[in-house]
């Protein structure tokens, strides 16, 4: 660093002894007045910058013990992206076990996003509800449609205290990154056991009972009995973490796949450092926020100067490729191509204005209802497409097209995953 600032080693005019004792310097006065140094700082910035939002508490001896911050980027992410949040204690951070709690959430790129982080030394109900109240404090009193998390009972009980209308789920890549170690990896038919329970874990459009009847076939097919209680456990508490069993919200804003939750949890690792200070922790978290920026800067400026490529003649997929973000766009063009082909009506009604249409979808083998008021626009599909992923189904669209409409009903274009959501 200080070569490139003075161009050059040869004008630094100072050994490498000299640097290292500046640097042990540095530390020393850094150890010694660590927490209110860290204190002063995000003063600074909640004085200096009227949207940047902070709290904290010291205990009896004057020891920092929790403290939450969000700035104004984070504050108005979440106004837009705040649909679901994922809150995920798990990052030792300092030599004080204070344990790093960010708040995140997806962006309109289907990357993570960060809203808000924390640090806690104690991981108990008593400062995950102190937490949990500044959360939605520095939010403007706004909850999330859902919040997920891990199955931690402090967690689980302050939730319930604090968020009156956010539905609470759990972590879907937690319990199944469990998997390995309660079956044992080592098994020679581990990679089809996990194979076949991923395959209806993360199937969004399988139905409640056929996700039940599948899970129990699966452990009967690998010889998982009542001795392996995990199994059973986690399968008593499905309706919080399968998607089969909660279809009514935006899969994309909840559903922590495995790359992403591997991605972010990579991310966050970053922040790792158990003999670390707090004013070490914080350049690391400013540096990893400036970078996470950066790269949706990025994408923003990639999807305002390019155009994903058309598949069909279609006009809905015109509209679609201006409004929608590259990535959401990636999976709307072949909702239009399925749309072409592949659909058959199996009956039609009428009634109070509104047209009823069954159609055979060989994608799947099912018969899903079509139900379209042409002169309000309204529609729905028994799919819920839309209402799990904020975009419109092939049946939805097989029916507006054979209906003339040429652009998606602005009622049915999600702003979260539009390229100028914010």
């Amino acid at each position: 660093m200080c070569k490139e600032h003075v161009n050059g080693f040869e004008n630094i005019g100072a050994s490498l002894n000299n640097f290292k004792n500046f640097h042990r310097d540095v530390k020393c006065y850094i150890n010694e007045r660590d927490g209110q140094l860290f204190i002063d700082r995000f003063r600074n910035l909640a004085d200096t910058r009227e949207d940047f939002y902070f709290d904290y508490e010291v205990d009896v001896d004057n020891s920092l013990v929790r403290a939450v911050w969000a700035d104004g980027i984070a504050r108005r992410n979440y106004a837009v992206f705040g649909d679901a949040v994922s809150f995920d204690p798990t990052y030792a951070t300092n030599k004080y076990s204070m344990v790093f709690t960010p708040f995140t959430g997806v962006d309109k790129h289907r990357r993570s996003i960060t809203f808000c982080g924390a640090l806690l030394s104690r991981e108990n109900e008593e400062s995950f509800t102190w937490l949990f109240k500044r959360f939605l404090e520095a939010m403007g009193g706004k909850e999330p449609k859902y919040i997920i998390t891990d199955q931690d009972p402090g967690i689980i009980a302050s939730v319930a205290n604090i968020f009156k209308t956010a539905r609470h789920r759990f972590c879907m890549w937690h319990i199944m990154n469990k998997v390995p170690v309660k079956y044992g990896s080592n098994a020679k038919d581990f990679p089809d056991f996990l194979r076949n329970l991923n395959a209806i874990v993360l199937d969004g459009e399988r139905e409640a009972d056929e996700f039940d009847r599948r899970w129990a076939e699966i452990l009967a097919d690998y010889g998982v009995g009542p001795e392996r209680d995990w199994f059973h456990e986690v399968f008593k508490i499905r309706r919080q973490w399968v998607m089969a069993h909660y279809k009514d919200l935006i899969i994309g804003s909840v559903l922590r796949t495995t790359q992403r939750s591997e991605s972010e949890n990579s991310f966050f690792k970053k922040f790792e450092n158990i003999l670390g200070t707090l004013v070490e922790f914080w350049k690391r978290f400013e540096s990893a926020i400036e970078q996470q920026r950066h790269t949706q800067k990025n994408l923003d400026n990639d999807n305002r100067h390019s155009s994903p490529k058309l598949l069909t003649q279609l006009p809905t997929e015109l509209h679609g490729s201006r409004v929608y973000t590259h990535e959401l766009f990636e999976d709307f063009h072949q909702e239009v191509i399925s749309s072409t082909s592949g659909l058959s009506a199996r009956g039609f009604s009428e009634e109070n204005g509104v047209e009823i249409t069954n159609l055979k979808d060989a994608l799947c083998g099912k018969v899903f209802d079509i139900q379209y008021n042409p002169g309000t626009y309204q529609v729905t599909c028994t799919c819920i497409k839309f209402e799990r992923c904020g975009m419109l189904c092939r049946h939805i669209l097989s029916i507006m097209s054979s209906n003339g409409v040429e652009t998606i009903p602005d009622a049915y274009v999600a702003r979260r995953w539009c390229k100028d959501a914010v």
